[in-house]
């Protein structure tokens, strides 16, 4: 019989979605499609109920603080497969006849040093503190994880080693530890990317960019630990050169939830940069809202390449650029900065150029070559695309979801967990004090009373 899975979702899964949702309804989907039987729980966002969970999946309107009604799904199913839990939630979990796995593709512990770089010192340090234990939390009571690369492995298992969080038991019975945490990159659709839509987006739709005009495609948002300044002088070396003209395109900056990440001010910068070079509305082009996850791909049929650049930080080793591919699912070839992991998939399978970080020159130049011959990328995009499917990448998560039930519970390490609550409302409650005031805060310490008092 096939397991039960209740995905959760932090994110709203709805019409406009950032990584984590697309991520959470997408393993859902290929869970559901390997057999298991699959309820995605997501807070109902501004959009209101979702539009975009799958139809073969039960939906759950459930965020992380309806505390008690994800207790009460996770009791029905076997397995629970969640990103990130708050300590208290995954306190609770671990109690409960369900296994618990727990998807670590965003490699947090990194990408918070460059996340709070325009926070005071002391809330820098406190977020950090907070965000590591947190991470230590998961790596010791999960049942299994996956995160999205081989170098992302070498961080948690580098991370478990160094807290004594790796069960001798584990290690003898497995000296690989595959069966505790695993890779399941992000993946592409299984079905075709759509062909051009009658009514244009970009070539004679959007203005100023004309039918025979070239179109470099920035698919994501816009960062702080992100390299947007690169590509717009790419292109402003690319402008007049003889060639048809050629436009850069980000083609979103407003996330959902983009006040809730502090990198609002990134996209203005980059459109301040662009405005002083004379490029905004001639060359460079801002899409001032989020498109719809199922309507990127009438975006990405009229682009003639795909473009991503990062700036030479530890947070780029480290990260996943996801959108790098949606470039590769509709056949673009891919010019990004090298030194991730999707820049050394660019480098090794050829399916466009990497370059060094911060190189306009170079962006540039490997731009013009692709926009002038990328005929052999394309047909290696091809031969690499079924490889990259969501049914392909998940089979090792979806072959444990099929032996969880006959499984035994990891020997889990509450120690981790217990420090991670405690420095949880070590920090939150002098924050909810002041920006809330001390009733909302003497409400946060009652709630957690009632939660350990209601403990078996």
């Amino acid at each position: 019989m096939s397991a039960s899975v209740l995905v959760l979702s932090a994110e709203p899964v709805e019409e406009r979605m950032a990584g984590p949702a697309i991520r959470a309804a997408e393993l859902a989907r290929a869970l559901a499609a390997a057999g298991s039987r699959v309820t995605l729980a997501a807070p109902v966002g501004p959009a209101g109920a979702s539009s975009s969970a799958p139809s073969s999946l039960s939906r759950l309107d459930a965020g992380f603080e309806h505390f008690d009604t994800l207790l009460e799904a996770a009791r029905e199913h076997d397995v629970v497969l969640a990103q990130e839990l708050p300590p208290t939630l995954l306190g609770r979990l671990r109690r409960l006849p369900v296994r618990l796995a727990l998807d670590l593709y965003n490699p947090v512990v990194v990408e918070v040093l460059e996340a709070v770089a325009r926070e005071s010192p002391r809330a820098q340090r406190r977020i950090q503190q907070l965000i590591g234990m947190r991470a230590l939390a998961q790596c010791a009571v999960a049942d299994f994880i996956v995160c999205a690369s081989e170098r992302q492995r070498d961080l948690w298992l580098g991370g478990m080693a160094m807290n004594g969080l790796i069960d001798l038991e584990t290690y003898r019975r497995d000296p690989t530890l595959r069966s505790l945490i695993d890779v399941v990159p992000f993946g592409i659709p299984d079905e075709p990317p759509p062909e051009a839509a009658a009514e244009p987006v970009l070539k004679d739709g959007w203005p100023g960019i004309a039918p025979e005009d070239r179109v470099l495609l920035w698919a994501g948002g816009i960062w702080g630990w992100l390299d947007p300044a690169t590509p717009i002088r790419a292109v402003k070396l690319l402008d007049g050169a003889g060639a048809p003209p050629t436009h850069l395109v980000f083609l979103g900056t407003a996330r959902p939830g983009l006040e809730r990440t502090g990198q609002a001010p990134y996209a203005e910068r980059a459109r301040e940069l662009a405005r002083r070079e004379g490029l905004e509305g001639r060359v460079v082009h801002f899409n001032d809202g989020w498109v719809p996850y199922a309507e990127r791909g009438r975006w990405l049929a009229e682009a003639d390449l795909g473009v991503s650049a990062h700036l030479d930080h530890l947070e780029a080793r480290f990260s996943f650029r996801t959108r790098i591919l949606d470039y590769l699912w509709a056949g673009l070839p891919v010019v990004t900065s090298s030194g991730d992991a999707l820049g050394d998939l660019v480098e090794h399978t050829r399916v466009g150029r990497a370059v060094p970080p911060g190189d306009p020159e170079a962006f540039a130049a490997a731009c013009s070559e692709l926009l002038d011959a990328g005929g052999e990328e394309r047909a290696r995009i091809a031969e690499l695309r079924p490889s990259l499917r969501w049914s392909e990448v998940t089979r090792p998560l979806a072959a444990w979801c099929d032996r969880a039930p006959a499984l035994p519970p990891r020997r889990s390490q509450a120690g981790a967990l217990r420090r991670a609550v405690r420095v949880q409302y070590l920090r939150t409650i002098p924050e909810t004090t002041r920006t809330r005031g001390v009733r909302d805060a003497a409400r946060q310490i009652g709630r957690r009373l009632r939660r350990i008092a209601s403990r078996p």
